[in-house]
């Protein structure tokens, strides 16, 4: 399974799971507020409450171990781009939250752009971390309403304070992202 997909399992782990153990925390401690309880069901309920609370500590351990086994950036921009990888220069380790829109740009050079080399280099200079894509292919930027991947890599981009540059190239496409440290 690619990270893509640990990070969608991760995701609906916190968004489902996680959250409905926090909800049923908040009732048990609810309930618990009730004067009129039985010392008996206090002491029940506390129980239950201390073991829920241990399940969302597991839950969440379990998802930062999905997250942190993810594979490099390295091993899955050479996933993607295969032979068609180039040079590949990451002179600084990227936020894996930033690697679904590097993965991405890689993959619009493959599916659109018709290229045979494709290059990545990440950096840092100032107070920004900058991020290059450059291929061969035929150049062109195409904003197309039905598609969701390059709109989703500049919001992502602009959530994060930051900037992407398109330069076409004769023949490519040169891409910067610039992100605040």
């Amino acid at each position: 399974m690619n990270s893509a997909g640990i990070n969608q399992i991760a995701r609906k782990i916190h968004d489902g799971i996680a959250q409905d153990l926090v909800a049923l925390g908040y009732s048990i401690d609810q309930a618990l507020g009730a004067p009129e309880l039985p010392t008996s069901t206090r002491i029940e309920l506390r129980t239950l409450r201390f073991k829920v609370s241990e399940l969302i500590e597991k839950v969440r351990r379990e998802i930062l171990n999905l997250r942190s086994s993810q594979p490099s950036l390295e091993t899955l921009a050479r996933e993607i781009c295969a032979d068609r990888l180039g040079t590949l220069d990451l002179q600084v380790e990227l936020d894996p939250k930033i690697f679904p829109l590097v993965l991405e740009l890689l993959r619009n050079s493959i599916q659109h752009s018709g290229a045979s080399l494709i290059n990545l280099r990440s950096f840092k200079r100032d107070a920004l971390t900058i991020i290059e894509v450059n291929d061969n292919g035929n150049g062109n930027v195409e904003m197309k309403l039905n598609r969701f991947g390059l709109p989703g890599v500049i919001e992502q981009i602009s959530e994060l304070d930051g900037k992407i540059d398109f330069e076409e190239l004769n023949p490519g496409l040169f891409i910067r992202v610039t992100i605040p440290n």
